[in-house]
């Protein structure tokens, strides 16, 4: 469980953990823009759309009726409108980071389950066998952890190695699950079987790799009481994704408007009730 200092200095940014939430639909085809008319077609549709309008077969718009547009052309035209629309969780996930900036922390909301218990008890451990593997040391482990971020996106490593720059050259993310997940994990050797089988730790370590600008991450698993010494503990490195990461610095800059604009809607508010 991370700590209340932890959690409040996270406050509001769009953090590796959670921006899985960003991704619904992120791999489904690019919907086809590249047709006659639809700059004019879009123009009209897109305002009707969003007013609520769901029939354009009849009506005469500006000299222009609806109506003679083949039902085709429309059908394509509002797949692309349809395509804009951000996806509902990234909608309320980016509502909640705005109001992790007007509220302050409830320790209510900070509970554990058993995968976060034993994260607590078996990490430091993890990260030791981590570094007795590659033997490299990481800094920055157990309860002196920090939170890196830049432009409202944050990751928090497991740990970290500096390079001669002190800049970060790599860093960690362990898991310590329950057997039949462990197992699971136990199976993954590529950044494609890490997004086919845990997409949100693979979303996690991508946005580690976006905010620490570093090219690979170590993704490791521990569990002691796999009975097999070979099943214990395992890592693997993953490898930055830049057409993954393009994708989701969309879905971020997506969900940052979205957080600024419902932000605004209560400053508005504030600003009403002082004048």
């Amino acid at each position: 469980m991370l700590s209340e200092e932890m959690l409040l200095e996270r406050a509001g940014n769009f953090t590796a953990s959670e921006n899985f939430r960003l991704m619904a639909g992120w791999d489904a085809p690019d919907v086809d823009r590249d047709f006659m008319w639809f700059n004019d077609v879009y123009n009209v549709l897109k305002p009707l759309y969003e007013s609520g309008e769901r029939k354009f077969l009849v009506g005469d718009l500006d000299g222009k009726f609806v109506f003679k547009l083949s039902g085709e052309l429309i059908q394509k035209t509002l797949n692309v409108i349809k395509s804009e629309i951000p996806p509902t969780g990234l909608v309320t996930y980016a509502e909640e980071k705005a109001m992790e900036t007007l509220f302050d922390f409830d320790p209510s909301l900070n509970f554990s389950t058993a995968h976060t218990r034993n994260g607590e008890e078996r990490e430091l451990e993890c990260m030791e066998k981590l570094s007795e593997a590659t033997g490299l040391e990481f800094l920055h482990t157990g309860d002196n952890q920090v939170h890196i971020h830049a432009n409202e996106v944050g990751c928090t490593p497991d740990g970290v190695i500096f390079d001669e720059l002190d800049l970060v050259q790599t860093g960690a993310e362990v898991k310590c699950k329950s057997p039949l997940i462990h197992a699971k994990n136990l199976l993954i050797n590529t950044n494609q079987d890490l997004m086919k089988a845990a997409f949100d730790h693979f979303v996690q370590v991508q946005t580690a790799m976006l905010v620490t600008g570093t090219d690979y991450w170590y993704f490791a698993n521990y569990n002691p009481y796999a009975k097999r010494k070979d099943m214990q503990f395992k890592h693997i490195i993953i490898y930055r994704d830049d057409a993954f990461i393009k994708i989701l610095k969309k879905r971020i800059e997506i969900a940052k408007k979205i957080k600024a604009d419902f932000l605004s809607k209560f400053y508005q508010k504030e600003m009403a009730v002082a004048a």
